[in-house]
């Protein structure tokens, strides 16, 4: 039967002739666009570095017409003085003669119109505090005044980050990346919509202090007074800015990072175990290796010690034949904010004598022969009960189940959610059968990630001192 026919006697055969006339159509629309873009970029190849900075500069101030039309100005107002900032800036460096420089500083300009046209503030904060130890403050959009940070404060794109001496915070940001800021450091949120990718940048412009990135499966970036840090995803890195010696100092402790000057040139990218220093000029150093921390051998991770007045713990830990010391810290914060114990060791071990209850956190760093302190280990738990007045030690007869109050989660966007709560103090707490860090005063909080749409059901678990325990379940609805 020949296709007209087949077509008149109500077979399928005129669907699948308007489809290969569709599909011509869709190639030629392809082909046609593939030669534009060709085009496009040949003709943006043949502009100058002042050409490409021109029409950066007139996007934004076009850009800045939009925003100062809308209707809710008012809202964007942070917003649109720090774009004309930029944009000024842009200007300023174009008339000196640093066309690339110039360009930058446009296209920040636009990242920022863009994000505040997008309402992106108004749907998801950029990032929050998961934990604040210590004078931490923060200040909204780098105008008005310093306002006292407290846990899951959101922070915005333009928003600034302080903290005191002996302070300490970190902050979540909405791609999973977690930034641990150190005591005395200043710093602003850089996330904002990149006009290139059309993606949400996270980063942070590091003014002074030290800042410790860990990733997830996006990228982390960190800008300092004379280099941009990229932290390659699944990685943690240090970055240290010593605004008395005008140097950035930045140490890949696990996967990659690049550091790239603001001068301009090509990365240079740091495995883990490298280490590079940079001046607030944009002169980077040579790389190098950094002093590898000894691994810890006691405590145990999570070992209690039913505690007397005379007790003593003992710290051990491998030695390390390229050491000529050792730094050891103790702290009842994770963050190790305020210590308990900083004292320099010339063999691998040291006893302390414990006068008090709770949880503690202990970490050791080694030593050169120039006295040079490199990272510090990752820490490991113990806990000591049965010195406090309101504790009781295992086998007292005691059988009340320890206090255990939950806060409703916090959805941070996606499948992550924040499950937040407050334990008696001492007691050891599990979510979903996973023992997390507590607080000395019994809070703690654990990022939980879904991989269920629909109902999801956590377990949270507190066991006292006397191994009574108090189960309670978080229903969490994870929608599509």
């Amino acid at each position: 039967m020949s296709a007209r026919k087949r077509a008149q006697s109500g077979a399928d055969i005129d669907w699948y002739l308007i489809s290969i006339d569709r599909l011509k159509q869709l190639i030629v629309l392809l082909v046609l666009a593939l030669v534009g873009a060709a085009g496009f970029l040949y003709y943006r190849s043949l502009q100058t570095p002042e050409q490409k900075a021109q029409k950066a500069i007139e996007a934004a101030d076009s850009s800045l017409n939009e925003l100062a039309s809308n209707k809710d100005f008012s809202k964007y107002r942070n917003d649109f003085d720090r774009a004309k900032g930029k944009v000024d800036q842009a200007k300023r460096l174009l008339a000196k003669g640093s066309a690339p420089e110039a360009e930058g500083a446009a296209i920040e300009a636009q990242a920022i119109i863009r994000t505040a046209l997008a309402g992106i503030g108004e749907r998801e904060s950029d990032a929050q505090f998961l934990t604040v130890e210590g004078q931490v403050e923060f200040q909204k959009g780098g105008s008005g005044d310093w306002k006292k940070a407290d846990r899951n404060t959101a922070l915005f794109n333009g928003d600034w980050v302080k903290t005191g001496s002996g302070a300490s915070a970190e902050l979540f940001f909405s791609n999973g990346s977690i930034y641990t800021v150190g005591a005395n450091a200043l710093l602003e949120v850089y996330a904002a919509v990149n006009p290139r990718t059309n993606r949400k940048d996270n980063a942070v412009q590091m003014r002074v202090g030290r800042l410790e990135i860990n990733t997830t499966d996006d990228v982390g970036t960190v800008r300092t007074p004379g280099t941009q840090v990229v932290i390659e995803a699944e990685s943690t890195a240090q970055v240290d800015v010593d605004e008395q010696a005008k140097k950035t100092d930045v140490v890949a402790l696990k996967g990659a990072a690049a550091v790239s000057s603001k001068k301009g040139g090509s990365a240079v990218p740091l495995a883990s175990g490298e280490q590079l220093s940079a001046t607030d000029q944009g002169d980077l150093g040579t790389k190098s290796k950094y002093l590898l921390p000894p691994a810890l051998l006691m405590p145990n991770e999570n070992q209690v010690f039913q505690g007397t007045r005379e007790m003593t713990v003992e710290f051990n830990w491998a030695p390390r034949p390229d050491a000529s010391g050792y730094q050891l810290q103790v702290s009842r914060s994770r963050l190790f904010s305020v210590l308990e114990i900083d004292a320099k060791r010339s063999d691998s071990r040291a006893r302390v004598k414990v006068t008090s209850e709770g949880s503690f956190y202990w970490r050791v760093a080694s030593i050169d022969a120039s006295g040079k302190k490199g990272p510090a280990s990752q820490f490991r738990r113990f806990r000591v009960t049965g010195l406090g007045t309101g504790a009781t030690p295992t086998g007292s007869g005691d059988t009340t189940p320890p206090t255990l109050v939950l806060e409703k989660p916090q959805s941070l966007g996606g499948p992550l959610y924040l499950v937040r709560g407050k334990a008696e103090a001492g007691a050891t707490v599990f979510v979903d059968d996973a023992e997390i860090s507590v607080e000395p005063d019994g809070s703690f909080r654990k990022l939980v990630s879904f991989t269920k749409v629909g109902l999801n059901t956590v377990i949270v678990r507190a066991v006292d001192t006397a191994g009574n325990p108090n189960l309670q379940r978080i229903n969490i609805y994870v929608e599509e």
